[in-house]
């Protein structure tokens, strides 16, 4: 079997109201999504993060795949990473492009061998993964009104932890809403909080003393993911758990933080950091180091399915008689803000049953994309690779 080619789209979808976190407003979603085709007629999907901007450089990498054989899922990883390893993959065209490939490849060997991804990955350890709500954001002009709103709805869907944002308004302002948030929803339901990097170090240890009164039990990129020593800091003086590291790549990006205890959680994403194949490589590396592995999400039901199956073969982070969310048992975020592409692209595999979310069992990822709504959802031109890149490497 052979990689024959690879379909390229930027997809977006427009909000019906825009929201915020502590960096901006948007007003759409979207994600990058790549359609590998084999020469045996199985086709797997795959996506990551960019923009329309980025599209040719993510093909230029995918381009290195063209002839391959899919089964050699490790080989062409490390392929496309030592080609572009010059070129910086850490500064994301590159890395995007393997994680979108990695996830793919792991849907069709799934498919052509009639197996699950989680099975082609070593087999299951568990048959669901917990979950937590993501939500929370800045809406309506900041209404304080539609924050207790959401999450008085996320508790009644049974949700037993959310994560809202802060790092757009005050400290105090923040601290209050975070308080507020977390007196509606009580003491069995876990609540988390997100500043997206929008404060120095100083800033991010005194906002934690202003909520230290409550039980919460995260606090995540409160400075920049790659600011170490700001990372530390905090880490050092806040009584909450630091987490962070969906904006790193690869297991040279994250190990290293993880040795200087950088955060005490890490988050990455699996269109970011390599696809299945590096996030389970990074997971195994977090229990050796005794860290907690609680990945990001920020996709669609592609990426979704992709880190379920990761998840699926992640062992306890701390060997214990019981499988015990949040303590020793990784958790992952389910997105719930609104995302046309997200709610449209995929058959649903979001829906929990006690905050806990099954795999996928269907061949590969186990999904179904909906190829009415790619097409109507594509932006800009589709960019097909059918041809083999030229070079070794990628600069």
């Amino acid at each position: 079997m052979k990689i024959e080619k690879i379909e390229l789209r930027y997809l977006e979808g427009k909000l019906d109201e825009p929201f915020a976190w502590s960096q901006r407003w948007t007003d759409v979603r979207s994600i990058i999504n790549i359609k590998v085709f084999t020469d045996e007629g199985i086709v797997g999907w795959g996506e990551t993060f960019g923009s329309l901007e980025t599209m040719d450089s993510i093909a230029s990498v995918l381009k290195l795949s063209i002839g391959e054989d899919p089964r050699h899922i490790q080989k062409i990883w490390n392929k496309l990473y030592r080609a572009t390893f010059q070129g910086h993959v850490f500064a994301k065209s590159a890395v995007y492009a393997i994680s979108a490939l990695d996830t793919a490849l792991y849907d069709i060997v799934g498919k052509a061998d009639k197996k699950s991804a989680s099975e082609i990955l070593g087999g299951k350890f568990r048959d669901s993964i917990p979950v937590y709500a993501t939500g929370l954001y800045y809406v309506n002009d900041f209404s304080f009104n539609d924050l207790i709103k959401e999450a008085e709805e996320h508790a009644s869907d049974g949700f037993t932890g959310m994560k809202m944002k802060i790092g757009a308004l005050s400290l105090k302002e923040d601290a209050e809403r975070v308080l507020e948030v977390k007196k509606t929803i009580g003491d069995n339901i876990k609540l988390m909080f997100d500043a997206n990097e929008a404060y120095d170090p100083i800033s991010a240890v005194k906002f934690s003393k202003l909520v230290s009164g409550a039980d919460l039990e995260w606090f995540e990129e409160p400075c920049a993911s790659r600011d170490d020593s700001a990372n530390i800091y905090v880490q050092s003086n806040s009584n909450i758990p630091i987490s962070g590291a969906e904006s790193l790549s690869t297991r040279w990006d994250i190990v290293p933080r993880m040795i200087k205890n950088v955060f005490d959680i890490f988050q990455p994403d699996i269109c970011a950091v390599g696809g299945p194949s590096e996030m389970h490589k990074v997971g195994v590396i977090a229990q050796t180091l005794g860290k907690k592995f609680n990945p990001h999400f920020w996709g669609t039901g592609i990426s979704f399915a992709a880190a379920l199956h990761s998840l699926s073969v992640q062992p306890l982070s701390q060997i214990g008689m019981k499988d015990i969310p949040y303590e020793n048992e990784s958790v992952l975020e389910c997105d719930r803000t609104p995302h046309p592409v997200r709610e449209n692209l995929t058959n649903d595999i979001f829906v929990h049953n006690n905050s806990r979310i099954n795999i996928p069992t269907g061949d590969g990822l186990g999904i179904e994309v909906d190829e009415q709504a790619l097409e109507s959802f594509t932006i800009g031109n589709i960019i097909k690779i059918d041809s083999p890149s030229l070079g070794q490497r990628i600069f």
